[in-house]
């Protein structure tokens, strides 16, 4: 089934990798962003099915954009790709709410793709 995903992430490259990823397995990338706040706007104008979220960004961490996404009545399921949760005793509700997954990186495409058609 395609999804439509959203891949937020401060760092080009790493988009680019999930876009390629992503693409590669049939879905359609509605919109990209570079920080929360972006997150946020882009959610807001298409609705993903799917967003692929760094933790670890300026201005807005994913944590904080998916409170904003969860509280707007967002059902998008939030995949976090972070190379950890460091900062954070115990991994915020966001990583562990229904609808979410975490990833460290690196992950495996194969993972990536679960988490996307979970």
């Amino acid at each position: 089934m395609k999804r439509r995903v959203l891949i937020v992430d401060d760092v080009e490259d790493i988009r680019q990798m999930l876009r390629f990823m992503v693409e590669r397995e049939g879905h359609v990338i509605v919109a990209e962003a570079a920080n929360g706040v972006e997150a946020v706007e882009k959610y807001r104008e298409h609705r993903p099915d799917v967003t692929i979220m760094d933790i670890d960004m300026p201005l807005m961490t994913g944590v904080e954009a998916a409170r904003e996404i969860r509280d707007m009545g967002g059902s998008t399921r939030i995949v976090f790709c972070s190379g950890g949760y460091s900062k954070f005793e115990t991994p915020p509700q966001e990583l562990r709410s229904e609808g979410s997954t975490f990833l460290r990186k690196p992950f495996l495409p194969a993972q990536l793709y679960q988490a996307i058609a979970a």
